[in-house]
């Protein structure tokens, strides 16, 4: 008999757990020997060595991979074959408890200071209008109406209608969606983290950072940065490019300028291209990897969501640690005209890049016109800093069905 024949004639497929099992898993190891059988069974990630004098019935068709229940030193039950091999897929049961308490303790540090967690939907009129940002779309259909809808980049905009809402400290893990992007460091779904405060600025945002990975540090019993520094862009330049950059630098500066420094920036089409090139090439890989960076007042056109600081930069700040860029924070920009010119800018921009269309959502400048009280917020990806903090390389470790190339 050969093991088709067994599991189609004698096995009673599938059966359910027996009560009596002293022990149970997918076999990671079978050895025969002089007519006795030894098991090494893989469950809850961890090992056990089964031996049995004498091969109970059957057994000769057992092969590794499959699942089965021991019942006693005389028998043993297969209770589902392997009949191909499983996805190249690992289960890490301790990955994933260290990132359940990383979640249970980045909750706790919000509602500790008195923030009230918000969920916001994930079916969206606009995902964001960042130009370089792909999306995902789908469509509504209720009876003949059909609405086109987006999975969110960000919750921002309804984070910030929360706030004309009259919410003032509010907080929310929320999954988010970037199409185009499957590396080391992205996944099109991740969870960013977004917290706000009404009536304030950078500065407290900046101090809940700090604090926060302080926090996270302690509990996962990980080291902390060394030192904590805060740069400027027009500083970073200066030190790294050798080049005053101002406010009013235009493309053909910057142009010139990476042509200087041996910055390949064929690629580059707008202001953004040549800015972008030149920090990712020249500065953000100088960053020291021990300390948590803080880069602050971004020229102009860089501002994105962010108001503009009295001297001319867009008032929002980065911050790095291990070589990672972790999060992006704004002084929010309130002013509705400023905040829809800025919007269609970014759509004409898309549209230029051959990037899908998406409307704005009108609901937002509703809140903007009824007033959006004087705000900081930040977004910070949530797998980002626990890679950080444990030094993961890969952040397709930290999820059993991540995206794979």
């Amino acid at each position: 008999m050969n093991r088709n024949e067994y599991l189609t004639q004698i096995w009673s497929p599938y059966p359910a757990m027996p009560d009596n099992a002293r022990a149970a898993g997918r076999i990671y190891q079978i050895e025969r020997e002089d007519g006795g059988l030894k098991l090494t069974l893989h469950r809850d990630s961890k090992t056990h060595k089964i031996q049995f004098e004498k091969a109970p019935p059957y057994s000769e068709h057992l092969m590794e991979g499959d699942l089965v229940a021991v019942i006693s030193a005389q028998e043993l039950i297969l209770l589902a074959p392997q009949r191909q091999v499983l996805p190249n897929r690992s289960w890490n049961k301790e990955m994933t408890m260290r990132w359940g308490l990383y979640l249970k303790a980045l909750r706790a540090f919000f509602v500790d200071q008195g923030f009230v967690e918000l969920k916001t939907p994930s079916l969206v009129v606009c995902p964001g209008t960042e130009p370089s940002l792909d999306v995902f779309s789908t469509e509504l259909k209720v009876g003949s109406k059909k609405q086109k809808l987006f999975l969110p980049t960000s919750p921002e905009l309804h984070l910030k209608k929360a706030l004309a809402l009259g919410a003032e400290k509010i907080f929310e893990l929320a999954p988010c969606f970037r199409n185009g992007e499957v590396t080391e460091r992205h996944q099109p779904e991740f969870l960013m983290l977004e917290w706000y405060r009404a009536y304030a600025n950078l500065k407290l945002i900046k101090e809940d950072m700090i604090s926060l990975v302080q926090v996270l540090a302690k509990v996962l019993g990980v080291s902390a940065p060394t030192t904590v520094r805060s740069f400027t862009v027009a500083e970073l330049f200066k030190i790294h490019c050798g080049f005053e950059l101002k406010p009013e630098t235009s493309k053909d500066e910057l142009k010139a300028l990476a042509e200087k420094c041996g910055v390949d920036v064929r690629s580059a089409e707008s202001i953004d291209d040549y800015f972008f090139l030149i920090f990712m090439d020249k500065i953000e890989t100088q960053l020291p990897a021990d300390e948590l960076i803080f880069v602050e007042k971004y020229p102009p056109y860089q501002a994105a969501l962010a108001r503009l600081t009295a001297d001319g930069w867009g008032d929002r700040f980065e911050a790095y640690w291990k070589g990672l860029e972790l999060c992006n924070a704004f002084h929010e920009l309130n002013d509705p005209m400023v905040q829809r010119l800025r919007s269609e800018e970014d759509l004409e921009k898309k549209v230029l890049m051959g990037k899908e269309a998406v409307a704005l959502d009108e609901e937002f400048f509703q809140c903007l016109e009824a007033g959006l009280p004087p705000s900081g917020g930040i977004a910070l990806g949530v797998e980002r800093l626990f890679m950080a903090l444990t030094d993961v390389q890969n952040i397709s470790d930290l999820r059993l069905f991540s995206q794979q190339n």
